[in-house]
């Protein structure tokens, strides 16, 4: 994750990053399915957000 702002984000910056990671799985999910990709394109049905 790279940080835009000029000021450091309140809160806890490990959540910050679950968000915005869960935000960008369910929207390559969402595309998946609306193109038709054959087994939703391999993504699961919940963010797994542990690292790779």
């Amino acid at each position: 994750m790279e940080r835009w702002s000029p000021e450091d984000p309140e809160g806890d910056p490990e959540k910050s990053k679950d968000a915005y990671a869960t935000v960008a799985h369910s929207f390559a999910l969402a595309m998946a399915q609306e193109l038709g990709c054959e087994n939703d394109g391999g993504l699961a049905a919940r963010p797994v957000l542990d690292p790779a």
